[in-house]
């Protein structure tokens, strides 16, 4: 075989892997709709929980990977450009729900453009206090003769609270609120009224 056709025959070859590759990467699935489907917000609905998504954005001291939610944060810092922020929020999260890169964008999927546990309940009277704050002592009580199903680490709390007495402390107070902090934060799997939901809606909340 002479040289040029070995020339033509390897720039075939790597055309075609450069077209089979680019081909490849056309196809491949978005991480978001492939694993977190149930998390994804409609770009064209579901208002309140956007609102709430950008005043997580506003507040974060960090900015975010994907360059127009990273646009988005610095728009909200700026005054006058809240419109403009709130657009490019929903114009990086569409991104994001369109890429195959987990590693890289998981992060600001979890933090700004998915629908948590949180944001599918009904309750908006939260317990914002601390791990110290003493709001939490009601819902402890509650949680000491609660009879329905508990999530499996709930459950474990509730034992090991003090049988004989109503006083808790911080020690206690810390395992609710890191519960409730843990469970309010979990993307939402598409199933509701769930022990976990449930129980989120009944001992989190004033």
């Amino acid at each position: 075989m002479n040289k040029v056709a070995l020339t033509s025959l390897g720039a075939a070859g790597i055309g075609g892997t450069a077209l089979g590759g680019a081909m490849l990467a056309k196809s491949s699935p978005s991480f978001a709709t492939e694993k977190y489907k149930h998390a994804v917000l409609k770009l064209d609905g579901d208002e309140d929980i956007w609102k709430a998504k950008y005043l997580i954005l506003k507040e974060s001291k960090e900015s975010p990977t994907n360059t127009t939610l990273a646009s988005a944060w610095s728009k909200s810092k700026e005054s006058g450009k809240e419109e403009e922020a709130k657009a490019l929020l929903r114009k990086g999260c569409g991104e994001i729900y369109n890429s195959s890169e987990e590693v890289k964008y998981l992060k600001d999927f979890k933090k700004f453009c998915a629908k948590t546990n949180k944001d599918v309940s009904t309750k908006s009277n939260w317990i914002t206090g601390d791990n110290k704050d003493m709001k939490w002592d009601s819902p402890l009580k509650s949680l000491k003769s609660y009879s329905g199903t508990l999530d499996s680490e709930l459950d474990g709390i509730k034992k090991a609270l003090p049988s004989n007495s109503n006083n808790f402390d911080d020690t206690h107070r810390e395992w609710l609120w890191g519960w409730c902090g843990d469970t309010q934060q979990e993307l939402f799997d598409g199933i509701e009224g769930t022990p976990k939901l449930v129980n989120q809606d009944t001992f989190c909340v004033e």
